[in-house]
């Protein structure tokens, strides 16, 4: 009895001793990654599709990481935030959206010769333009936006069903979003994460203790 006992305590040591191994090892490497994501920096690729990419690493972070890094140093960010009763993930970035010249001629001359030039700089947007009997320039168009991307789980009240919900806003109040496509792929857990494969062996090790 006392082999058999031997034997369960080893197994159980054994498997605590690789989920620890295995526990460290992805810290480790989540560390290694966040170090690398803190000191990236925003590149453009052209894609497949011909377009271009913009790209960074992204952050790993626990629920408390989160809060502190993240939802305390922005105040509308943690606003946003605060909609979803569990955060999975969040990405903001900027867009500056920019034409260089648009011409625009009249189909039929105005019949007396002028010309009329100035500026227009609000807070969404600012340009050029240029006017005369035969058309308008418009130069150096452009606006500008904040985009936040939060996914996350959501419930209509404390005890209700909770969905996976993706939220987009713009800080720029003429943008507006028309479609949205959202799709997250699961990730099965580990098995020594599972808290059955734990129960199993501390079951198994008492019983065979008391023996």
């Amino acid at each position: 009895m006392r082999n058999y006992i031997t034997y369960i305590i080893s197994i159980a040591l054994v498997v605590t001793l690789l989920f620890s191994i295995e526990k460290c090892r992805y810290i480790h490497n989540r560390d290694v990654a966040n170090l690398n994501a803190l000191t990236d920096s925003l590149t453009h690729f052209k894609n497949k599709l011909g377009t271009k990419t913009a790209e960074i690493k992204t952050l790993q972070l626990n629920k408390e990481q989160l809060q502190d890094l993240i939802l305390n140093k922005d105040k509308e960010l943690a606003l946003l935030a605060k909609e979803f009763s569990k955060v999975k993930s969040i990405v903001k970035y900027k867009t500056l959206v920019q034409f260089d010249t648009i011409r625009i001629a009249y189909k039929d001359t105005t019949p007396c010769l002028f010309r009329r030039s100035g500026e227009v700089k609000e807070n969404w947007y600012s340009f050029s333009y240029n006017s005369d009997q035969k058309g308008i320039t418009i130069n150096a168009l452009s606006t500008h936006t904040e985009t936040t991307i939060i996914n996350g789980f959501k419930r209509k009240w404390f005890l209700g069903r909770e969905s996976v919900t993706t939220n987009i806003t713009n800080s720029n109040p003429y943008i507006e979003v028309t479609q949205i496509k959202s799709a997250e792929v699961l990730v099965p857990e580990p098995w020594y994460k599972k808290w059955y494969v734990w129960l199993a062996v501390g079951i198994s090790a008492g019983i065979f203790s008391s023996r």
